[in-house]
């Protein structure tokens, strides 16, 4: 997602807590660091939470995510979210292709208990594979704006027709 915005003339700060990432990534300010234990004592005009971190199985961990934006958007900036549609768990399997040419394929989301699903994903790429697993918390788009509210965010609009991209700000 980083090389995207570059190209399109945009500033940006990249966070991850993998170093091996950010190797790969030009043009931009890179820091290694957990995003929930983010403080750059630095306020930006858009955070961007992506890739569905904000359904983290934990709830401890998805309040420090949504704390660390909240703590590095300006006071009239905005924070975009990604978040899981509304049938990502019952819509399984199913598979997309990457506009850069890479298949995606979610073979399962199975409940773990606590309302916690284990979710297994399949990357297809002309030389290679990789699968992941990781544990989500489904959130229904009321118990999503509920979690904002409790970190200071709210919603401002959802930006796709499927909810899954969505404007947050600032409360107050």
């Amino acid at each position: 997602m980083t090389h995207p915005l570059i190209e399109r003339g945009f500033t940006v700060t990249a966070v991850d807590e993998s170093a091996e990432m950010l190797e790969r990534v030009r043009g931009a300010r890179t820091i290694c660091s957990p995003i929930e234990e983010l403080d750059l004592g630095e306020k930006f005009d858009v955070v961007l939470l992506a890739s569905f971190l904000v359904h983290t199985g934990d709830p401890e961990l998805r309040r420090g995510l949504l704390a660390t934006c909240l703590r590095h958007v300006a006071a009239d900036g905005v924070v975009l979210i990604q978040r899981e549609g509304e049938n990502y768990h019952t819509d399984v399997p199913r598979e997309r292709v990457d506009p850069r040419g890479f298949t995606v394929r979610i073979a399962s989301s199975e409940p773990v208990g606590d309302g916690v699903r284990s979710v297994h994903a399949e990357y297809h790429f002309p030389d290679g594979e990789w699968t992941q697993t990781f544990r989500v918390r489904p959130m229904t788009k009321e118990q999503f704006e509920e979690a904002l509210g409790e970190s200071g965010l709210r919603v401002d609009r959802y930006l796709t027709e499927d909810r899954t991209w969505v404007r947050a700000v600032p409360v107050g």
